[in-house]
Parts: structure tokens; sequence; C-alpha cells
């Protein structure tokens, strides 16, 4: 990186298409990840929106390139649907705990993070709009590698703060477990850190969110899009990408239904907000408009 907005998916998406509803987040084919700040997550969201009012029955859309890879082609004279694309660069940062690191020419190493530089019009295409096989459903990939420095510590911390005894576990086949009777959080011992870091978030979220005073209608879907949503926008604050395990599964427990990410973008926000201002890290921007 910097790369461009439009650069195909990562490897491990070549095979998959990406539902309209979350190429607000994530890696898609149609925004990258630009900040690996929650505060991205305004302009994410307002490409979904821009496909939604430019082509309101989009399914899944990705760049011209993207759906060449994936064997499909975008038919001639199909006009693409734009969207403003975030376009940032590395910069030294003085905090190295939260940091990425950069080899200079010299050899050595500093550390950088990625900031926001402007944003350019970018096109993507519907499915629709396409010709080519069929596209194989999506599946959550765990994540491998290690976890951003401190995080666990810190939404432990969190945890413990709201009445949670934290422990790691067999809790098969879920990769975590929140009991709001026993006040337990429960993650994999199986997981890697990444992983375990992403589950920790989300279990956190559902600690905070979902208890016995949750809102009326707040059924397991909901509950589930706004955890990992949570657990999202934490981690990508903190650098660390989830979006090869949060795109399939928020877009499986959504269904596909943007009004579900429109509910609950507002809970969504401010708990994060909440956790990364308690963690040290800059809180995720309010939508431009409400709902988003």
């Amino acid at each position: 990186m910097p790369r461009s907005p439009l650069r195909t998916c990562r490897p491990s998406w070549r095979h998959a298409a990406y539902p309209a509803t979350w190429v607000a987040s994530g890696r898609c084919a149609a925004i990258a990840a630009a900040t690996g700040r929650a505060s991205s997550l305004a302009s994410r969201r307002n490409a979904c929106c821009c496909i939604a009012a430019q082509r309101p029955d989009a399914t899944h859309v990705a760049g011209y390139a993207a759906w060449r890879q994936l064997g499909r082609q975008v038919r001639k004279g199909e006009r693409g649907i734009q969207i403003l694309a975030p376009v940032s660069t590395r910069v030294p940062d003085i905090d190295p705990e939260r940091t990425a690191a950069t080899t200079t020419a010299d050899g050595k190493t500093e550390p950088t993070r990625r900031v926001l530089r402007g944003f350019r019009v970018a096109h993507v295409f519907d499915v629709a709009q396409t010709d080519g096989p069929p596209l194989p459903e999506v599946q959550a990939r765990l994540l491998d590698g290690a976890a951003p420095n401190g995080l666990w510590e810190g939404l432990a911390d969190q945890v413990a703060a709201a009445g949670f005894s934290l422990v790691r576990g067999d809790c098969a086949p879920a990769n975590g477990v929140t009991d709001h009777l026993n006040h337990t959080v429960t993650v994999a011992t199986v997981l890697s850190d990444a992983q375990a870091v992403k589950t920790l978030a989300h279990e956190l979220a559902h600690a905070r969110l979902h208890g016995p005073n949750r809102p009326d209608g707040m059924d397991r879907a909901r509950a589930e899009v706004e955890a990992e949503s949570v657990a999202y926008l934490v981690t990508t604050a903190h650098g660390l990408d989830p979006s090869d395990y949060t795109v399939p599964y928020v877009a499986g427990w959504s269904g596909g239904d943007l009004a579900v990410l429109r509910s609950t973008a507002e809970r969504v926000l401010e708990t994060a907000g909440d956790i990364l201002a308690t963690s040290g890290q800059p809180q995720p921007s309010r939508l431009p408009m409400s709902p988003p």
C-alpha cells in the first residue's frame, strides 16, 4: 500500500463477489480498506448509500478487473456505479504501540500509521451487469497472524469493567460465547492471536449491547450484525484487517438487507467509539446522514 481503491481483492477473496450491502466494509473489490481506522467507516457506508441510490437492486458489486478475475465479464455499454473511494498513505507515527513498522531505505524500521489523503471517484458494477458462471457462496475465513500490541489486554480490561469474567476454553463450534446469566466471556483456545482478539471485541460488544435490557425486537441476526460490526471497527482502528471473516459473516447474518445495517449503525458507532476511546484510539466518525 498505498493501492488503488479499485484494486482487486486479496487472494483469499479471488473467487467471491461482495454483497452490495457490505461493500462498505472490508477489503472489497469496490473499496480497499483505506485508513485502517474506524474513521473510514463513514466513507465506506457512504459508498453503500451511493450504490443503493444509483442501483437499488444491486446485490453483489465489484470492479471491472475483479469481475474478470471471477470469470465474469461486464457487458459492453453498461454504466458503472460511481462511489467515492478513499486514498491513503503511510506516515511516521510517534506511537509504536498501535502502528505497523516500515523498513526504510537504509534498512531501519520505524513505526507508521495510515492516514486519509482524500477521495477519488471509482466505478463498480453489479453482478446483473455481467455475464459468466454463477458465483460461489463465500464463507468466513478465520484470521491468521498476530494481534495488535496491547489490544487483547485493553479489551480484557473492558470485559472485566463490564462485570464479566474472561476465560480461554473450548466453546466449539463457536469461536466465543458471552453468558449474561453467569457473566462470563469465553474465547476459544484454538484460535490464532488475530482471530482471538477479533472474537474478544465481538464478545465485548455482545456484553455491552445484548444483555437483559436489550431493545425490543433484538433478534439473534441483528445482535450478530451489531457485534461483528463493532469488532470490525475496533480491530481496524488498531491496524488489524478482519475483512476475510467479517464481510461474509455480516452478509450472512444480515441476509443482504441494507435496512439491517442502517438500523444498527448508530448503536454500532456509539459502542465502537466508547471502546476505542477507552483503548486510546480515535472515535469513529459519525455519519453525515441519519440513518446512513
